[in-house]
């Protein structure tokens, strides 16, 4: 029963050693919360959205469509410049369209 006690007591004065050690680095790392998810966020939408491109991809080359491939590849092409474009790559892009459109 001794041998049990001491165990818990050494394994609690571990975890507390522990998260002192890093705490003040998981408590600097909340300031940027939002921007981490927004980050881990775009991460994802960017491997969701080129997957199901490659799986809409797969009847256009069975069935040798080149036309269809095109087409595809210009409509990832912009919708993946609208979605996921930084600053820079995004003003490019409206002022292309903004330039068709007028």
């Amino acid at each position: 029963m001794m041998h049990r006690a001491r165990a818990v007591a050494l394994s609690a004065m571990a975890a507390l050693l522990t998260s002192a050690v890093l705490a003040p680095a998981a408590l600097a790392e909340t300031a940027n919360f939002g921007r981490n998810l927004g980050e881990q966020a775009r991460g994802l939408a960017v491997a969701l959205f080129l997957a199901v491109a490659g799986l809409v991809a797969l009847p256009v080359l069975g069935r040798r469509d080149v036309n269809g491939g095109v087409v595809l590849a210009l409509l990832v092409i912009v919708l993946g410049g609208f979605v996921f474009a930084q600053g820079s790559v995004r003003e490019v892009i409206v002022s292309l369209w903004t330039s068709l459109v007028s």
